[in-house]
């Protein structure tokens, strides 16, 4: 065998396709349709919409809850009251002077006394008229009685 080949190989020719310089006005690499330049600003405002709808209605279910609460509230206000109501017509009855003067006398064993006497002080009024008067002041009770039987002409 021989060391040259059998057949010699010639350059290719060389394929010239007609190829031109394009320059691009932005930086995206393929043009898109005008339809879908405004897919982002679509996908965009309905996330915005559906956004707003979602809080609208939490803000409804959230004054929906307070005002549950609120009715729970008024009607523990109107258990209350009533309660207070009931408190204090029951004070009143055991304060009565009647009911107090009853056991009084049936459970405590109490009675009325015979005469009934007053002590009347006798109080030295000082010379400096700050704290005492000088008009005479009529005693209460039974020595008021005696005070006007004693005054009357």
């Amino acid at each position: 065998m021989s060391a040259q080949p059998s057949e010699v190989r010639r350059p290719a020719r060389e394929w010239k396709a007609p190829l031109e310089l394009v320059k691009r006005k932005g930086r995206r690499l393929a043009k898109r349709e005008r339809g879908t330049r405004s897919l982002p600003l679509i996908i965009v405002a309905t996330i915005c919409v559906g956004a707003v709808i979602f809080g609208v209605l939490l803000e409804q279910v959230v004054l929906a809850q307070s005002a549950f609460k609120l009715s729970q509230i008024n009607e523990q206000l109107e258990a209350a009251e009533t309660k207070h109501e009931e408190l204090l017509l029951n004070a009143a009855r055991l304060e009565a002077p009647g009911r107090i003067e009853t056991y009084a006398r049936e459970r405590l064993g109490m009675i009325d006394p015979a005469h009934v006497e007053y002590i009347v002080a006798d109080v030295p009024r000082r010379s400096g008229r700050r704290f005492a008067s000088t008009t005479k002041l009529p005693a209460t009770g039974q020595a008021a009685a005696q005070g006007l039987e004693e005054n009357a002409p």
